[in-house]
């Protein structure tokens, strides 16, 4: 029955464990720069369907052959070993379809499920000196800038996964430092009570901290007008008051004196 992306066929050697055929097509295809997410989506749908055992290699291929105490003994094709063998290429083929045509020429010489996740591994998730030390000069270097607070955070969160994936974890007291470094004076209150507290603070906590303060800028922004606007304004208002008739210019010429007529 079809369901989720998974079905099952019948098993000729064991007709009580019947093989599941599973479609990993929603899954991101493999690129060389994207293992770690990959890695996540693939083992959470073989996990669900009981079936990262067989990559992972916790469990390993039963013997091919049985032997029989009889006398003389029987050797014989070891049915457990057939239905290990198909569900491991189904397996196989399913993971093949998520890598890309330029990781997929790498596997060629595999033929296992396992010798498929493990040279994968290899290849991909070593952590080189360079390449973790671009990631911790990623977070201290890392600034709020003009983000949100939550793109901000996430954006930390993301590079401390990707090294705790790659067996360098940042410390909760590290990873409040490289956030606490790229905040502006904005969030100065939030910055001095942090680093005044005795104990470490969790990076949910501190995200809601931040997040209240951010609300806390915005409405105090709306409340002031900005500098300029006041300016225009009071420009406007003083532009707009009634100017005093102009009166005649000032004359010495008394009422008796008058200028002869010259005709």
């Amino acid at each position: 029955m079809a369901s989720d992306g998974s079905y099952s066929i019948a098993n000729p050697y064991e007709p009580s464990k019947p093989f599941a055929c599973i479609t990993l097509s929603g899954v991101t295809k493999l690129l060389p720069t994207n293992y770690i997410n990959w890695k996540l989506q693939v083992e959470a749908f073989l996990d669900g369907f009981d079936l990262l055992k067989y990559p992972d290699g916790s469990f390993p291929a039963p013997p091919a052959t049985i032997t029989t105490t009889d006398s003389p003994p029987v050797t014989s094709s070891n049915p457990a070993f057939q239905t290990w063998r198909r569900q491991d290429r189904l397996i196989y083929g399913a993971i093949l379809t998520t890598l890309s045509d330029e990781v997929a020429s790498l596997v060629s010489q595999t033929r296992t499920s396992h010798d498929l996740w493990e040279l994968l591994k290899n290849t991909y998730a070593k952590a080189s000196r360079s390449h973790l030390k671009q990631l911790k000069e990623r977070l201290r270097m890392a600034s709020k800038g003009t983000q949100s607070i939550t793109t901000y955070m996430h954006s930390l969160k993301q590079t401390a996964d990707l090294l705790a994936s790659l067996g360098s974890a940042v410390s909760v007291e590290d990873m409040t430092d490289h956030v606490l470094r790229g905040l502006d004076d904005g969030y100065r209150a939030v910055i001095d009570g942090v680093n005044a507290r005795d104990t470490p603070i969790t990076f949910d906590d501190l995200l809601e901290k931040l997040l209240i303060q951010e609300l806390s800028l915005a409405a105090a922004q709306r409340q002031s007008p900005a500098p300029v606007t006041a300016l225009h304004a009071q420009a406007r208002s003083t532009n707009n008051k009634p100017r005093p008739s102009q009166a005649p210019a000032p004359t010495n010429q008394r009422p008796g004196d008058r200028k002869p007529f010259l005709g």
